[in-house]
């Protein structure tokens, strides 16, 4: 019998493990390669919910999860926003911001990098960010 249990648990383990879906780790967000394409200026806040870093659009009220260029970081305070060639910028949640980019869909953001946040974030749309300036 326990020889049976032991060998489900590891043939379960082997099937999460398969579809890539795992715990965020504290403060991951989701990162992509810069892309210069920007398609939408949404001006809005950001806000950490439930272990996801979520843009609020102030002008629809959409929630969206922000995918930002490769090398920003969180510190569930504030995101910093690096931009290849620039210096890099502070967001802090909560402050009204302009996002520059384009809105895309989970399945143009496939593999393991985004598998758990998409797991954990997918009930908002991901939003690839190519530049932040104040709002005001």
């Amino acid at each position: 019998m326990r020889k049976a249990v032991l060998l489900t648990m590891l043939l379960l383990g082997g099937c999460l493990e398969h579809q890539g879906i795992r715990p965020l780790r504290p403060l991951e967000i989701a990162t992509a390669p810069y892309r210069p394409i920007s398609t939408a200026a949404l001006p809005g806040s950001l806000m950490y919910e439930s272990g996801c870093l979520i843009f609020r659009d102030e002008q629809s009220g959409a929630l969206m999860t922000p995918v930002v260029p490769t090398g920003s970081s969180f510190n569930g305070t504030a995101l910093t926003f690096h931009l290849p060639g620039k210096a890099d910028q502070l967001v802090a949640v909560h402050e009204e911001v302009l996002f520059y980019g384009e809105p895309l869909q989970w399945a143009a953001l496939q593999g393991p990098p985004y598998d758990a946040i998409q797991h954990q974030c997918g009930a908002y749309g991901p939003f690839l960010v190519t530049g932040v300036r104040p709002a005001n």
